[in-house]
């Protein structure tokens, strides 16, 4: 769909007239098309299948909702959120198979044949009223433009015009049909009710603390071989880390801008037209309102951004200078490794320093501290963000002496030179190693040990009880207060316990009766991610809201609008298949179906 409305939809006074024209003509076509059954062309006679038995349906009657059944089809994908949504982020839905055209055609036959069995029919009115309503939903405009609707037609539903003026009375008699099927289902009482009292409870819970450090005469230091095993899994993170220290020739931007005049207003206000899109206002919307395809663009007046705009200026003329002197250094670096047989001279950038002395700003020359890959950030501080130095310096092809490509940093433009390297060492397991190998072993040891006592107090709750659990594991057990769930007044000290235990039992982990574990880790506490919790649901009760009356209104009605919704697509799946439809075989084996397919 490569229809653009933002550039073809312009207002226009023809919008009045062309929608009395369509008035006008629409009863015409329709009547021609009613009474055009005796006017069938010799290859449309005859029967392209049968439904319920004994309804013949005419070749002449399918090839016409054949011609037609891609607008159904496109018309459900607009209809459907989820691929709406994938349509906003450039994923377009795959064009139907003739196989799908030929299923949706039937559809129509059957839905239509149905509807009107049950006396459902369209006013010229109501056709149009729904033809209308296709325009303004894919416009967002008031006002009717023919052209407009034929494009709309054409290239949203893959219908030429005067076939799509057909299918829209057709759509208007099943909508009816489907709507008057739907209106007779409801959402079931108890569910609404489960989803007003959801978040709605109060609770009481008892809670368990189990801290690492109480079970520390339970837990054996970890043996020799459990020491290698570890260090064997995490050689590298005991390695001494590489280092590397680097020579820097940079140009320094923010020196050059210095330098630099103040813009005159006129250079202000060129600068703004020239680059409007960088003041573009971000789209704007009302909670639960959809960003639309074609949405002008606003930008921020000049009056709001002149303030900036010479900032810009001067630094957009910095970097400019910056580049244009650090290729002249480029090129005087290639004239002085050719003229030292293609090898860089140990003094090559005091070389380059001095050559550009003067060049509206010295050149900056020095060399770092050895660092390690950590290390880069600090040395970003001198040289400018994103300066490749993590990648290039410890590059195993990098070697002693090599300069870099030219680097265009937050600073400005820099060459680097790899001055010295030291290769990452791998020590073995020193003393200072084996402390912190233990250390991490008897941590997770602790760890397991709180975790399975967790778990043996839940296990011994859901077999024997909760007085049994309190008399076989001596914790030190409290309780809550009577708490509302959509709240966290538990009268708990510990903040983080107390939201982690109000959202186990607010997302439904927590039943009266029941037990179970949750780690300091989930409840992201930092002093206590090593601990483990039991916790246990004395009591749950639903607590009506206040506003009772409304929230159930407006719970039912959503409810009730998801269940018509579903119903709407087992009706139309069931109708199809109780018709039981039978091709006619002469007519499945000509392939006429499939030419008549529209190709989107």
């Amino acid at each position: 769909m490569n229809i653009d409305f933002q550039k073809f939809v312009k207002r226009s006074t023809r919008g009045l007239f062309a929608f009395i024209v369509v008035a006008m003509v629409l009863p015409l076509v329709l009547w021609g098309y009613m009474g055009k059954a005796g006017n069938e062309k010799e290859e449309d006679k005859g029967d392209a299948g049968v439904i319920y038995g004994n309804i013949h349906i005419s070749k002449g009657e399918y090839t016409r909702h054949l011609s037609t059944a891609s607008a159904s089809w496109w018309w459900k994908k607009f209809n459907d959120p989820m691929t709406m949504m994938m349509m906003r982020y450039g994923q377009q839905p795959k064009p139907p198979t003739q196989d799908d055209l030929s299923k949706q055609a039937w559809e129509d036959v059957i839905l239509l044949r149905e509807a009107k069995a049950s006396g459902i029919q369209a006013s010229e009115q109501e056709t149009l009223i729904e033809l209308r309503e296709m325009y303004q939903k894919f416009t967002g405009r008031p006002d009717y433009n023919d052209e407009i609707m034929n494009r709309i037609a054409t290239e949203f539903f893959k219908v030429q015009f005067g076939a799509f003026m057909l299918w829209v009375s057709d759509h208007v008699v099943i909508e009816k049909l489907l709507t008057l099927i739907s209106d007779s289902e409801f959402a079931d009482f108890d569910k609404v009710y489960e989803r007003v009292a959801t978040g709605r409870s109060m609770a009481k819970v008892w809670y368990a603390a189990l801290d690492p450090n109480d079970y520390l005469r339970e837990v054996q230091p970890p043996t020799t071989d459990e020491i290698l095993a570890a260090y064997g899994k995490n050689k590298e993170k005991y390695k001494v880390p590489a280092k590397i220290q680097v020579a820097y020739l940079l140009c320094d931007a923010d020196e050059l801008k210095k330098l630099e005049p103040e813009p005159s207003e006129a250079d202000v206000k060129k600068y703004y037209a020239d680059n409007k899109p960088e003041f573009q206002k971000a789209h704007e919307h009302e909670p639960g309102e959809d960003h639309k395809e074609g949405e002008k663009t606003e930008y921020k007046s000049f009056e709001e951004v002149k303030a900036e705009i010479p900032n810009k200026i001067k630094q957009k003329a910095a970097d400019k200078k910056a580049a244009e002197i650090m290729n002249k250094v480029d090129v005087a670096l290639g004239a002085i490794t050719t003229a030292n047989n293609n090898k860089y001279p140990d003094d090559v950038f005091d070389q380059l320093k001095a050559k550009f002395k003067g060049e509206k700003i010295d050149l900056t020359y020095d060399i770092t501290n050895s660092f390690d890959p950590k290390g880069v950030e600090e040395i970003e501080k001198t040289v400018g963000a994103n300066s490749t130095l993590g990648t290039w310096g410890f590059d195993p092809a990098t070697k002693l002496g090599d300069v870099s490509q030219r680097v265009k940093t937050g600073k400005g433009v820099v060459l680097f030179r790899l001055m010295k390297k030291i290769d990452s060492v791998d020590p073995g397991i020193t003393e200072r190693t084996r402390e912190a190998i233990v250390k991490e072993l008897r941590k997770e040891a602790l760890k397991k040990k709180v975790s399975q006592v967790a778990n043996n107090v839940v296990q011994e709750i859901t077999t024997h009880g909760m007085i049994a659990a309190r008399s076989k594991f001596k914790l030190d057990w409290r309780v809550t207060r009577y708490f509302k769930t959509d709240g966290t007044d538990l009268g708990i000290e510990d903040a983080q316990l107390a939201s982690g235990i109000a959202n186990q039992v607010r997302g439904g982990q927590m039943k009266a009766g029941k037990a179970t574990t949750v780690t300091g880790a989930s409840l992201r506490s930092q002093d206590k991610a090593d601990w483990s919790y039991v916790l246990y649901c004395e009591d749950l009760a639903d607590l009506p809201p206040e506003d009772v009356g409304t929230q159930f209104s407006g719970s039912r009605k959503g409810m009730d609008d998801e269940a018509r919704r579903q119903y709407r697509q087992v009706y139309v799946t069931d109708t199809v298949k109780s018709a039981d439809l039978k091709l006619d075989e002469a007519f499945k084996n000509s392939g006429k179906a499939s030419e008549s397919s529209p190709k989107p």
